[in-house]
């Protein structure tokens, strides 16, 4: 009875570990086209090789990019042409699948792999899919089996199915791409497309942020009837986040990296970060259009493809055409103006500012100035937004592409925030040599994220000479609060004598809101009330007594 009870216990035991019959590669199933096939990878042992490097990597900073608990099939075609095989919500675990170039035989190595995925789109529980050409007649070896960082990995149960790939859009290939021609509001859908264009790896300008391809991506054709700048647009137009590249003229599907003319992700002022493009065209010629989005979303809308010219950008747009930005006395503010608005950048050369945060991507609108820092040791900025809503930073450079050393000036790099508003934003650049050395300040707006806008730049230094003169009997003049949130603040005189002064205010423009206002003081110290109704700014106040005068810099915020 003892040894039944043994046999019993080894035989429940061998069927409950009892590893599939296709576990191994020299044992895979033979199938063909198929809907709904089950499968079980549940104890199934892993004999495929490792992918270091391949299209879906597990875990390859460990060089581990195995699919565990692996099982086979063996496919032969039944057509020539694409065919999908999917997973697609059909498995109860994460799932992992590779296919092998036709004719491969076992055992496997990296120079057979054609082709392989990990997770497909929103698929649940991370299952999988895969379009992969075939040729009637040819056999490919499938592998499936879970994902995994280190072996033992996933695995379960599922159903599979492989067959002919019906695109659900028309244009969902390069090869089916349509005709379109000039007009607004042109309507498509990229919901259900596959993905067929190139990667651009080491783009970061339209392909940033760790995703290196337009997804879900639809074709089409263009063949301008003009010479000159065309504009091919989603700005506004959609709800999700999408993605716009072209391709040079007369390239040939598959385009490859090297065939791309110009890209956009994330258009200046774009809402939802859709997409705004302009590129050159000669009439004529064709022209390759891929319409995709960023990682796995998708959706329907409307684009804009006219003949269009740019915006003409700044001109202080490139740090070769700089504008001089004057470092002011004491008392004196000489006011420099600007826009990022149509601003550009050179993704090739662009140096992402040192208090920016994420620098993995991104588009960029960039205008210069220079300056010279003479015999300061410190210089004050006011930077002041002008456009509601605009976002800015602010860094100092030795030349056109050398940032200055943070450790030889500290303070310089700022975020300027208009979310809220307009504003004004006092700091103080430095520590500088205070001997005269050239400096390049750059403004910048991310515009993948952020608005460009209109502001303002008062350089202001701290060992110049102040050519206006002391007031006599005046020994000391204050205003406060400054900066002024309010209407009203107050002028506070110390003087040692009485007398009558006049006072001044004017804006930045040179228009006066305050004339000719007589304030008396007597000796000792005096507080008078001085109103300022009139928006946020920066205004100057003069006071005079006879020829000479005393100047203050008023903040309004």
């Amino acid at each position: 009875m003892k040894h039944l009870f043994t046999f019993l216990l080894i035989l429940y035991t061998c069927c409950l570990s009892a590893q599939p019959t296709n576990d191994m590669c020299m044992d895979a199933e033979a199938i063909g086209e198929v809907m709904g096939k089950s499968f079980v990878t549940t104890d199934a042992t892993t004999d495929g090789p490792y992918h270091e490097n391949s299209p879906c990597p597990s875990n390859s900073e460990e060089g581990q990019d195995s699919i565990y608990n692996d099982v086979w099939y063996a496919y032969t075609a039944g057509l020539t042409g694409l065919v999908e095989w999917t997973l697609c919500g059909t498995a109860d675990f994460d799932t992992k699948i590779a296919v092998y170039n036709a004719g491969a035989t076992c055992p496997l190595t990296d120079a057979d792999l054609l082709d392989c995925n990990e997770d497909f789109g929103t698929c649940a529980n991370a299952t999988s899919a895969l379009l992969f050409n075939v040729v009637e007649g040819e056999t490919y070896l499938l592998r499936l089996g879970g994902y995994g960082m280190v072996s033992p990995g996933e695995e379960g149960i599922g159903t599979f199915s492989i067959g002919e790939f019906i695109p659900a859009v028309a244009n969902d290939f390069c090869d089916s791409a349509i005709e379109v021609t000039e007009g607004a509001g042109q309507e498509f859908t990229i919901v259900d497309a596959s993905t067929d264009g190139p990667d651009h790896p080491g783009d970061g300008t339209c392909f940033g942020f760790n995703f290196v391809t337009a997804s879900n991506d639809i074709w089409y054709t263009f063949t301008p009837t003009f010479t000159g700048s065309a504009n091919w647009s989603t700005c506004d137009m959609i709800s999700f986040d999408s993605r716009l590249v072209v391709y040079n003229a007369g390239a040939t599907c598959p385009v490859t990296q090297a065939d791309m003319l110009a890209c956009n992700d994330d258009g200046a002022g774009c809402s939802n970060f859709t997409s705004n493009l302009f590129f050159d065209v000669v009439a004529g010629e064709t022209y390759l259009l891929r319409l995709g989005s960023f990682g796995d979303e998708f959706g329907s809308g409307t684009f804009d493809l006219l003949n269009s010219e740019p915006p003409e950008p700044p001109s202080n747009d490139l740090c070769a055409d700089a504008l001089i930005a004057p470092v002011n006395e004491i008392g004196s503010n000489e006011v420099v103006q600007g826009t990022t608005v149509a601003a550009t950048f050179d993704p090739n050369t662009f140096v992402f500012p040192s208090c920016l945060g994420n620098v993995s991507g991104g588009e960029f609108a960039e205008v210069w100035y220079q300056f010279n820092s003479g015999e300061n040791t410190e210089i004050t900025m006011d930077f002041g937004i002008e456009t509601p809503g605009s976002l800015f930073f602010v860094d100092l450079f030795e030349d056109c592409s050398t940032a200055v050393d943070t450790l030889n000036i500290e303070n310089s790099c700022f975020f300027y925030d208009g979310s809220n508003g307009v504003g004004i934003f006092t700091d103080t650049l430095g520590i500088f040599p205070g001997v005269p050395t050239n400096y390049y300040m750059r403004v910048v707006t991310r515009v993948t994220t952020d608005l460009p806008g209109d502001f303002f730049i008062i350089l202001t230094g701290n060992n110049v000479v102040n050519d206006v003169y002391d007031i006599d009997g005046i020994e000391e003049i204050n205003f406060f609060p400054n900066p002024l949130s309010r209407n009203d603040g107050s002028l506070s005189i110390r003087s040692s004598t009485k007398k009558d002064l006049k006072v001044d205010i004017t804006n930045m423009m040179g228009q006066v809101v305050v004339k000719d206002k007589i304030v008396t003081v007597n000796p000792g110290s005096n507080e008078i009330p001085i109103e300022i109704d009139n928006q946020p700014g920066i205004y100057m106040m003069n006071i005079r007594h006879e020829a000479k005068s005393k100047s203050i810099k008023i903040i309004k915020i």
